[in-house]
């Protein structure tokens, strides 16, 4: 009797455990995410096509490592770099390397990094109990460091100042 008594609770503690867990309890893998800003490199003597960027990296204020979004130091003409959530700024240097040839005939690698502060005001929004809160950005502004006097970026503009999918193209940059 005892035995019988066991083996009804333990069925009836498994059935607790198992039919306890809701729908909400588990984030989809398709499921909403804090999107990131997606950026495409434009040549300046013909904005409407793009225009890779040699050597691309881009690395974070204060930050050791670049972003891990995409491929550091790549031929890119787009790219897509988180913002911070808890901020209302984010400061990156995107830095590109080209190879020139001296006039001794070598080659070197010249690097030229250019700072870019984006400005933006952050939204959060529920997406469930298992997922929790996104960020979704808006009133997006990129402003370029001035008093780099060798400047590689000719030009940005901002396309969509609002950040809610990574669908769109947020800011051009021409060079």
């Amino acid at each position: 009797m005892k035995r019988l008594a066991l083996a009804f609770f333990l069925t009836g503690l498994a059935a607790v455990f198992l039919l306890g867990c809701e729908k909400d309890d588990i984030c989809p893998e398709d499921s909403a995410t804090t999107p990131l800003v997606v950026i495409t490199f434009h040549n300046d003597n013909d904005p409407g096509s793009l225009k890779e960027v040699p050597s691309l990296r881009v690395i974070g204020r204060d930050k050791d490592k670049p972003v891990e979004t995409f491929a550091d130091s790549t031929y890119i003409d787009s790219i897509a770099i988180p913002l911070k959530v808890f901020a209302n700024e984010t400061i990156y240097a995107f830095t590109r390397h080209t190879q020139e040839i001296t006039d001794a005939g070598d080659t070197i690698t010249v690097t030229n990094a250019d700072t870019l502060t984006f400005d933006y005001r952050t939204e959060q929004q529920f997406i469930s109990r298992a997922c929790g809160f996104i960020t979704n950005y808006s009133e997006l502004n990129v402003i370029e460091d001035q008093e780099d006097e060798n400047r590689w970026i000719s030009y940005l503009e901002v396309a969509n100042p609002t950040v809610e999918n990574q669908n769109t193209t947020h800011v051009k940059i021409f060079h």
